[in-house]
């Protein structure tokens, strides 16, 4: 194992430890505006459900690939390609006019995602798709 494979690797595995805590965080405050605001619970309820696929794949994905674990390594990639189409999605409805809060109403916010989330969710998938990852989860350091 060259110093090229676990910096890259580790470097993936933290971007998708900071995305799940940050997808986390999110799914705890949809569920406090679901007990708050009831009757916003269909928009709330789909962001929460976005939310948690995102946390269940990054997170474990972030520990298993430490672990030296391919598992880790498709569910960074998967997690991290859900975070930018699930971005893109909702501001490309939001500019649509297409959301549940009315027309544009999400555009600025989903503007602002772009620039705050599709960033670091393309540099994880970049380097959990690279050789170095892959190479690194060749290696097993404890076989199980």
């Amino acid at each position: 194992m060259t110093s090229t494979e676990r910096r890259t690797a580790v470097a993936a595995a933290l971007l998708a430890l900071l995305g799940g805590l940050l997808y986390l965080a999110g799914l705890v405050l949809d569920v406090v505006a679901l007990a708050r605001f009831p009757e916003d619970a269909g928009r709330v309820a789909v962001h929460a459900a976005v939310d948690a696929v995102l946390a269940a794949t990054l997170l474990p994905g972030a520990v298993l690939l430490l672990r030296h674990r391919p598992a880790g390594r498709i569910c960074c990639i998967a997690g991290s390609a859900a975070a930018v189409l699930a971005t893109l999605t909702s501001t490309l409805l939001g500019a649509a006019g297409r959301t549940l809060d009315g027309p544009g109403a999400l555009t600025a916010g989903g503007l602002a995602a772009l620039a705050v989330v599709v960033p670091p969710a393309l540099v994880t998938l970049g380097l959990a798709l690279s050789d170095p990852t892959a190479r690194w989860c060749d290696t097993e350091i404890h076989p199980t």
